[in-house]
C-alpha cells in the first residue's frame, strides 16, 4: 500500500470527529476540513473506482462497459458528492458553484495542460464535445428564470441517461479482467463510499465556514477552491493519459465528466432541492465561453502547446475575476 493511502483512515477518522463531536469553529479549523476533506474525499474516489471496477470485472462486464458507466460516474463522484449533499443542506450557491467552476476548471486548466503535452485529439472528441455544448445550452435556457426547478433536475438526468445510450453504440472491448480478491474489492468499494460521503460533508462545511469568514459568496468558494479539488481526479487522469499518449483519455476525460456534472451531477442536485443561479455571474459568462470555444478548437485542431498556454492563462483571469468582481 502507498505511504499516501496510509493517511486515509487517519485522517478519515480525524474528519469524523471534527464534524460529528467537536464544537470548536475557527478559520485554521475551516481550513482543515477543506483541505483534509478534499484528500479523503479524492482518495476515497479512488477507491469507489477501484472496487466497483473489480465488481464489474467479475461481473464479466467490458472495458468500453466499465469505462462508459462506473469510471464516469467515479470520476465525477467528488463533485456529485458536494453539490448533492450541499443543496440538501440548503446551500445551493455551493451546489450550482461547484459545478460550473469544475466546468470551467476541466476545460481551461486540465485541457489547458492536457494540450502542452499533446498535439492530437481524441477520435470522438468533437462529437462529444458537441453534446457537452448541447446540455450546456439546455442548462442556461433551464435557468433563465434564475432558477433550476425540480422538472428541470429530471429533465438533465434524462440527457444523462440518452448520453450513455449513445456511448454504448460504440465498438466494445474486450471484456476486463482483475487480480484482486473478491474480499479486498469488496473492502476497497466500502471504504470509498464512506470516504466519499465523510470528505464530501467536510468540504462543504469548510467551504461555507471560509466564505463567511472571509465575507465573500459562497458560489465564489466553490466555484475556485471546491471545484479545483473535485476537478483533482480529471486533471491526474488526463495528465498521466497525455504523458502515456492516450489522447482519447486525457481529452475525452475532459469533455464526458463536464457532460456528466451538468446533467447528472447538477440534476440531482435540483432535485434535491431548487437552485438559484444568478447568470450575471462572471463564473457563468466564463462557462458560456469555455463551453463554445472548446467545440471550435477541436474543428479547427487548434490543441497544441499555445492553445494549451492561452487555456490556461484564461483559467488564471477566471480565478481574479471571481473574487474582484
Amino acid at each position: 500500500m502507498k505511504k499516501v493511502s496510509v493517511l486515509y483512515i487517519p485522517l478519515f477518522l480525524s474528519l469524523i470527529y471534527f464534524i460529528y463531536f467537536s464544537k470548536i469553529e475557527s478559520l485554521a479549523l475551516s481550513l482543515f476540513l477543506l483541505t483534509v476533506g478534499c484528500f479523503v474525499l479524492i482518495k476515497g474516489s479512488d477507491f469507489f473506482i477501484e472496487g466497483a471496477v473489480g465488481i464489474a470485472a467479475r461481473l464479466g462486464m467490458s472495458e468500453h462497459s466499465i469505462g462508459i458507466t462506473v469510471v464516469a460516474f467515479g470520476t465525477s463522484l467528488p463533485e456529485l458528492a458536494i453539490s448533492g449533499l450541499a443543496s440538501y443542506q440548503g446551500h445551493t450557491e455551493t451546489a450550482w458553484g461547484n459545478v460550473i467552476g469544475s466546468n470551467v476548471t476541466n476545460i481551461f486548466l486540465v485541457l489547458g495542460l492536457a494540450m502542452i503535452i499533446i498535439i492530437k485529439p481524441s477520435k470522438f472528441a468533437l462529437k462529444d464535445s458537441i453534446s457537452m455544448l448541447i446540455i450546456s445550452f439546455i442548462t442556461i435556457f433551464l435557468a433563465l428564470d434564475g432558477t433550476l426547478q425540480f422538472y428541470d433536475g429530471i429533465f438533465l438526468i434524462s440527457f444523462y441517461i440518452i448520453f450513455l445510450y449513445m456511448l454504448k453504440r460504440r465498438k466494445m472491448e474486450e471484456e476486463r479482467k482483475t487480480t484482486l480478491s473478491f474480499s479486498l474489492i469488496t473492502f476497497l468499494f466500502i471504504l470509498g463510499v464512506f470516504g466519499v460521503a465523510v470528505g464530501a460533508e467536510a468540504m462543504v462545511r469548510g467551504a461555507v465556514s471560509i466564505a463567511e469568514f472571509l465575507g465573500v459568496r459562497e458560489a465564489v468558494i466553490a466555484a475556485s477552491i471546491v471545484a479545483f479539488g473535485t476537478s483533482l481526479p480529471e486533471l491526474a487522469t488526463s495528465i498521466t493519459a497525455a504523458f502515456k499518449k492516450h489522447p482519447g483519455i486525457a481529452v475525452g476525460n475532459v469533455i464526458g465528466s463536464n457532460v456528466v456534472n451538468l446533467s447528472l451531477v447538477l440534476g440531482l442536485a435540483a432535485v434535491l432541492r431548487s437552485i438559484s443561479i444568478s447568470l450575471l455571474s462572471p463564473a457563468i459568462a466564463f462557462f458560456i465561453f469555455a463551453t463554445i470555444i472548446t467545440p471550435l478548437v477541436l474543428k479547427k485542431q487548434w490543441i497544441g502547446k499555445k492553445m494549451g498556454i492561452a487555456f490556461i492563462c484564461f483559467y488564471a483571469i477566471f480565478i481574479i475575476f471571481l473574487y474582484l468582481i
